[in-house]
């Protein structure tokens, strides 16, 4: 027996077998946690799916441990599986003492059962694990592999399982109180992962607590990107990204160095789990006075709220959202949701570029070496002097149009507030603070520019980006001026960059022309105003809304769940991805003269 294990063989055959039970308990424990959240059992079915829960924890404790005592570097094999390994530590510890672990987490989550924490991890862990995999293999499929599946087009097929698979879950009888339509579910799903926040139905009434927990996860899911998590955790977890997935990523993050791919995956994640958390801590201390609320409830309405900040998503646990008038007037929350959605909104390059100087600061400070001392990049920059100018010139228009001139509603809050409140969200996230069917004609205009420019590339945020807009102004400026060269903060802008920028302008226009024109004929007897409202809203993943979402039939529905799905993507990636891609041809066309103007 000592012989086999020895050779190398016999170690492969038994990982192979060790692998397969792997992915057996992953599959396992992700169906018995859907079964045990997501159906109401019988006391007999609940302490068989207990027993089968224990039997799965059981089975993936073992095979951890042969793991181990077949590989004879064992310290490696501990840092290449701290997860697992910290997991099935974990799994024994509750086993062991699962009296104590059971009363204290049901002291803080009444309706969890026992294992079904430990169970989730083992699930949400190892299919994240099985995504990866899942994604290598697709390339080794021959029909996906003659087309040369690009980043854009994994991106497209990622987010279309974790829309279907957020379908189902939606689905599930303890998901909701009365049980929701397919469309209705396929809506919510969508609006979710693409961090939209559109509704068909009030989050507060029509979902229970596991439903809206459910749409929490789908939104930080969406919000990242499903397929960043999974090479996330496949960097920080499994020992590493190969570097054919590392070119993949260099384009989805917008990163220029290969070798910093796993800085950057480190920075996105821990950077947004940071600023969710200490939001959820600002938001949970500014709602201490709502009615008919414990610890327990303000907890979930402080993380739920943070979350949907900073992923630029307006769900709200509450009816009519922060317009309700439990939080009507609240300075605090209205501040905090702000500067998460600034944060969500600003992009993960200018953040990334933000922690290179402060550490460099911090360094020099500590008069520690500092060898090239980094600065605001270009893109940096155009990106917060954009955001800046979009901000506080919308919030002006909107102080005058809406408050001056109108004299509406400023929802309890100072109108300089109100107004600045209602510019930062408008730019992608949904939240309102008043009802947004009254407002006045002019700050709908308003409302809808600034929806359609969005937040800044690489971010939680939709619409055609602030950056894109700087180019084109940057272009308008240079032919304005008859200069040769687009400059920006001392630098040239490539024509390409600027070709790019107009590309996106034109298609998003284009798709906005296009969904505005469909629903109008879907439904004529409907504003067509508040249909474009809507459809801005839904192409750029807002989710500010004029009340109609609701009143749309399921054809309608289906249109807007489109338009959510392109604009999350982006309609430029979208065809690109499925468009074929021709060689460049080895000469060029005579030139021709075309009349402008």
């Amino acid at each position: 027996m000592r012989s086999f294990l020895s050779d190398t063989s016999g170690q492969q055959k038994i990982l192979r077998v060790l692998n397969a039970v792997l992915v057996l308990c992953a599959l396992g424990s992700c169906a018995l946690f859907v079964l045990l959240i997501g159906w109401p059992l019988s006391s007999q079915k609940e302490l068989m799916l207990h027993v089968l829960t224990r039997v799965v924890l059981g089975v993936f404790v073992l095979q951890e441990i042969v793991r181990l005592l077949i590989n004879p570097h064992r310290m490696q094999h501990l840092r290449e599986r701290k997860l697992e390994s910290a997991l099935a530590v974990l799994v024994l510890l509750e086993s062991l003492f699962s009296h104590h672990v059971d009363g204290l987490i049901s002291g803080w989550i009444p309706d969890a059962k026992p294992g079904t924490i430990a169970l989730f991890v083992l699930a949400f862990s190892q299919l994240t694990l099985i995504g990866l995999i899942c994604l290598r293999g697709l390339r080794r499929i021959p029909a996906l592999a003659s087309r040369n599946l690009t980043p854009g087009g994994a991106l497209i097929l990622s987010f279309a399982l974790i829309i279907t698979a957020g379908m189902l879950l939606l689905k599930m009888p303890r998901a909701t109180l009365d049980g929701i339509s397919w469309i209705d579910a396929l809506f919510t799903s969508t609006s979710a992962v693409c961090v939209t926040g559109l509704t068909v139905l009030d989050t507060s009434q029509a979902f229970t607590q596991e439903g809206q927990l459910i749409i929490l996860g789908l939104v930080q899911v969406g919000g990242l990107g499903i397929m960043t998590l999974t090479y996330f955790f496949a960097h920080f977890l499994t020992g590493g990204v190969s570097f054919r997935n590392r070119i993949a990523l260099q384009d989805l993050l917008s990163e220029e160095n290969l070798g910093q791919i796993g800085m950057v995956l480190g920075i996105i994640v821990g950077f947004t789990f940071s600023f969710e958390l200490a939001g959820a801590a600002a938001i949970y201390w500014s709602v201490d006075h709502l009615p008919g609320t414990g610890t327990i409830d303000r907890l979930f309405f402080a993380g739920f709220h943070s979350v949907m900040s900073f992923c630029n998503a307006g769900f709200s646990t509450v009816s009519d959202g922060l317009a309700n008038t439990a939080l009507r007037g609240n300075v605090g929350l209205v501040t905090a949701v702000m500067l998460l959605v600034t944060a969500g909104g600003i992009g993960f390059p200018v953040v990334k570029n933000f922690w290179q100087v402060a550490v460099a600061v911090v360094r020099r400070a500590l008069r520690l070496r500092v060898a090239v001392p980094p600065r605001l990049t270009i893109n940096s920059r155009v990106v917060l002097v954009t955001s800046l100018c979009l901000t506080v010139g919308g919030a002006v228009f909107i102080f005058f149009s809406e408050f001056v001139f109108a004299g509406s509603d400023t929802g309890g809050l100072p109108s300089w507030l109100a107004a600045l409140f209602h510019s930062v969200t408008a730019r992608s996230c949904g939240f309102n603070i008043t009802d947004t069917r009254m407002h006045a004609p002019a700050t709908i205009v308003i409302l809808l520019f600034l929806m359609f420019i969005g937040g800044s590339p690489a971010s939680t945020a939709g619409g055609v980006k602030t950056s894109t807009l700087a180019v084109a102004v940057l272009a308008l400026r240079r032919v304005l001026l008859g200069r040769a060269e687009i400059e920006a903060f001392g630098r040239r802008v490539n024509d390409e960059t600027a070709n790019r920028a107009l590309a996106v302008m034109l298609l998003a226009g284009a798709f906005f022309t296009l969904v505005l024109v469909v629903l109008c004929m879907l439904h004529p007897e409907l504003s067509t105003m508040d249909m474009a409202f809507e459809s801005i809203s839904a192409i750029s993943t807002t989710g500010l809304t004029r009340g109609i979402a609701p009143l749309l039939g399921g054809a309608g529905k289906c249109v807007m769940v489109l338009a959510m799905f392109v604009g999350r993507i982006g309609v430029l990636m979208v065809l690109l991805a499925i468009m074929p891609r021709r060689p460049q041809a080895a000469f060029r066309l005579p030139e021709g003269h075309i009349v402008i103007t």
